[in-house]
């Protein structure tokens, strides 16, 4: 609950205090959210479907066009003086967001059709920002006038100023479908726009089509509007049927990439220079040349030589690649549009403001035919009131006109009464009586200059009077009919389509040519061995001639070396019951320490890397699929409680994600040990740190389908015992060596301990000491010579 001041009463009733007021504090923050929601809404995120502007740029517009009359053929004035009127008579907000609202309406590769004339820096596709509005001037491009030149004609509503010192446009008098024109982009409460810029002749044309088939659908619409038409230009890739529903719900993704060719200024380099001349909407060129270079550096794609951005202001864009000698150039964008933002998915939503059936604005997700319908139903009030605004004015000035006429006809009688007159309102009545006219005539008649009644002028008079009288049948000729109003309509929007229409920027395609990425087609295909140590550090090398001669870090060592192609992945086991995938190309070459494996797996608190595994075939067995099991070839895990089971290598190839996927699934205080590829004729010793062991059959391991806790391979008779390690036995000379904790190196060969079944307490190999450590067999590293290969 919560206090507040109620009427200025006092307890007791008198009228000269404060009453507390208990309300819920629920319901309170409720209606205090839902007024500033509505707030954002209406007065500051969403467009007005009628001109598609917001309350801040209506009045920046308003300011410069009837305030300081900076129309297109004025002389620029400061954007301080601007911003300054704007926020001082209109917007009571702050002068930056004013300026900023003032900078995007400037901007040619923001707007399609630039509402504001800027000179001086506005910034740049690049990504600089404007400079300081002390520095910058501007004024009205032509079309933007022609959002506001019929505000004289009393066409839309005025409201009082947030002060109430003056008036303001509750919406301008659009002559075009600005909203589609120029887009425009807000983030209310609960709701957003984002509405991508149009081809002013294209929406023209559907706009008048639409006058005519005012049941046309959006399919209709579309073979005049065949897309957005974004500034710099760009590709849809998205398909027609796509675009089209899209368009019908108000809502969707729209697919733009960048457009490229050959560079035809140096010939002899054509096939090894690419020239980038358009890009998505919204890219900033600065960003997108620094992620190109990124790549560049990192030899992500080794193609890639060279990148240089020679844009400048005749050329346009142009951002160039050099690539290798006998490079596919489609291979080289492939990669681009996926890893760069040279595609962008443009998030179309089309809710804007618009008036429902009382004339109250109200926030609506629109259709393309209801976009252009809402405007013409504005734009067809909007002329009916100018014809009754025009109207007016000339049946007052025929109205004089008449009364000049009208007096001529006895001059003399009419300079004889003004004469004998008092003054002005005595001569007014005098003439009210003796001729027929009022009282409006006679002040106007009064106020005229006696030559304009002489013969000479009345001639002129009453051809005025003719004409007037002409236009004003002709308008209420219009006026009587809707059909009329239209065709006015249409023709308005045809005489403005033919004066500012322009080519359209933005090519169109379709998803056919979205290839499939494969990043194997942007790796350079060569033999390498991954190069893991046992605190986690790993690194890529060509050939190694000794394990002894890799450097690692003081107290580290290596904990194993995975040959492969860098095609393939290399998997890594922790600790934890957690695999990591990773293609080997992403691991970065060199000959000092590499880099700590957290940079590209989320490893656990605790867990460790304890065995790795290369997918490339020359190594590990490919998969072979069966009815009943899983594909072979298959993994043997063994835990420090004892726990053994088998699992399919099949489900780990592919490369995974930061989090890695399961492989065990461990009871508290469990952990791997030993994971290793084994086949089903091998045996397998476990000893424990108590000193027994236990040599049984893989075979007698369970295949499981997904993580899980396997089954007893070593039954433990001491809590404190625990498995060190495992060991495959395939060959009648594999050993396991171990140091026992006298400091003795022993051996345990195969033909000693007898195979039994798992699950038992095996044999105590020693009575009197542990083992302190069991030793690894050696790397054996892979002579890539003798595969005959380099």
């Amino acid at each position: 609950m919560v206090a507040r001041n109620g009427s200025n009463s006092d307890a007791d009733g008198s009228e000269n205090g404060d009453q507390l007021q208990f309300v819920s504090i629920s319901g309170e923050t409720r209606r205090r959210y839902l007024n500033y929601a509505m707030s954002v809404i209406m007065s500051r995120a969403l467009p007005d479907v009628r001109d598609g502007l917001k309350p801040v740029q209506r009045r920046i517009m308003y300011t410069m066009y009837h305030d300081l009359r900076l129309t297109a053929d004025a002389k620029y004035r400061k954007c301080a003086k601007i911003v300054g009127d704007t926020t001082g008579n209109y917007h009571p907000h702050g002068d930056e967001a004013v300026y900023d609202a003032l900078v995007r309406l400037a901007q040619d590769f923001t707007y399609r059709e630039p509402l504001v004339d800027g000179q001086g820096n506005f910034g740049n596709v690049m990504g600089l920002p404007a400079a300081a509005r002390r520095y910058t001037e501007a004024k009205l491009t032509a079309i933007a006038e022609r959002l506001m030149s019929e505000l004289r004609y009393e066409t839309v509503e005025m409201r009082p100023t947030y002060d109430a010192t003056r008036d303001e446009p509750t919406v301008l008098p659009s002559q075009y479908p600005n909203l589609l024109v120029n887009g425009s982009q807000g983030i209310a409460v609960g709701m957003a726009t984002n509405m991508p810029p149009h081809n002013l002749g294209e929406v023209i044309k559907a706009a008048i089509y639409l006058v005519d088939h005012p049941e046309a659908t959006v399919a209709n619409v579309r073979k005049y509007i065949k897309g957005p038409d974004f500034p710099l230009g760009g590709r849809i890739v998205t398909d027609s049927v796509e675009l089209r529903k899209i368009y019908e719900e108000g809502r969707g993704a729209i697919k733009v990439r960048g457009e490229w060719k050959y560079d035809t200024e140096k010939k002899k380099e054509i096939k090894n220079r690419l020239v980038i001349h358009s890009i998505p909407y919204g890219v900033e060129t600065g960003g997108l040349v620094n992620s190109l270079g990124d790549i560049r550096d990192s030899r992500k794609l080794p193609q890639l030589v060279d990148v240089a951005d020679e844009s400048d202001g005749e050329q346009g864009l142009r951002i160039v690649l050099h690539i290798k000698s006998g490079t596919d150039p489609e291979t080289v964008m492939s990669y681009m549009y996926k890893h760069t933002r040279l595609e962008e998915n443009f998030s179309y939503n089309a809710t804007c403001l618009v008036p429902d059936e009382h004339g109250v604005l109200v926030p609506h997700r629109c259709s393309l035919v209801e976009l252009l319908q809402h405007f013409l139903d504005f734009r067809f009030i909007t002329v009916r009131r100018r014809f009754e605004y025009l109207l007016a004015q000339l049946e007052r000035r025929i109205h004089i006109l008449e009364g000049f006429v009208i007096i001529f006809d006895d001059l003399e009688e009419a300079l004889r009464i003004i004469r004998k007159s008092t003054g002005k309102q005595d001569a007014c009545q005098k003439l009210v009586k003796a001729f027929p006219l009022d009282e409006e005539q006679a002040t106007a008649i009064l106020e005229l200059q006696l030559y304009r009644i002489s013969s000479l002028e009345i001639d002129k008079i009453r051809e005025e009077l003719e004409e007037k009288q002409a236009e004003a049948a002709r308008i209420r000729k219009i006026l009587k009919s809707d059909a009329q109003l239209w065709k006015e309509v249409q023709a308005e929007l045809k005489e403005l389509g033919d004066q500012f229409k322009s080519k359209r920027r933005t090519a169109l395609g379709s998803s056919d040519e979205i290839t499939e990425f494969d990043p194997q087609a942007y790796i350079v295909r060569e033999n390498t061995n991954v190069v893991v140590t046992n605190e986690g550090w790993v690194r890529r090398l060509g050939k190694i001639s000794s394990v002894a001669k890799l450097r690692v870090r003081d107290g580290d060592e290596i904990l194993g070396v995975y040959p492969g192609s860098t095609l393939e992945n290399v998997i890594m086991f922790s600790s934890d019951g957690t695999a990591y995938t990773i293609p080997m190309d992403q691991i970065p070459p060199s000959t000092g320490y590499g880099e700590p494996l957290s940079k590209h797996f989320k490893l656990s608190d605790g867990a460790a890397i304890i065995a790795g595994l290369t997918t490339d075939p020359r190594f590990t067995p490919e998969d072979v699929e069966y009815e009943d099991y899983p594909p072979e070839p298959y993994l043997f895990i063994a835990t420090a409680h004892g726990q053994v089971m088998r699992m399919s290598l099949s489900q780990f190839r592919a490369p995974s994600t930061k989090n890695g996927r399961k492989y065990c699934r461990l009871a508290a205080g469990d952990r791997v040990v030993h994971v290793e590829v084994m086949n089903e004729e091998d045996t397998v010793f476990l000893i424990s740190k108590e000193a027994r062991l236990i040599h049984f059959a893989v075979a007698d391991v369970p295949i499981l389908n997904s993580a899980g806790r396997g089954v007893r391979g070593l039954k433990l008779t001491d809590e404190e015992d625990q498995v060190l390690a495992a060991k495959r036995l395939s060959r009648p000379s594999d050993v396991l060596k171990i140091v026992n904790e006298n400091g003795k190196e022993l051996s345990f060969g195969q033909m000693k301990y007898n195979v039994t079944g798992r699950g038992g307490k095996g044999v105590k190999t020693s009575q009197r000491t542990g083992i302190q450590a069991v030793i690894r067999p050696e790397i054996e590293l892979v002579d890539w010579t003798s595969l005959g290969e380099e």
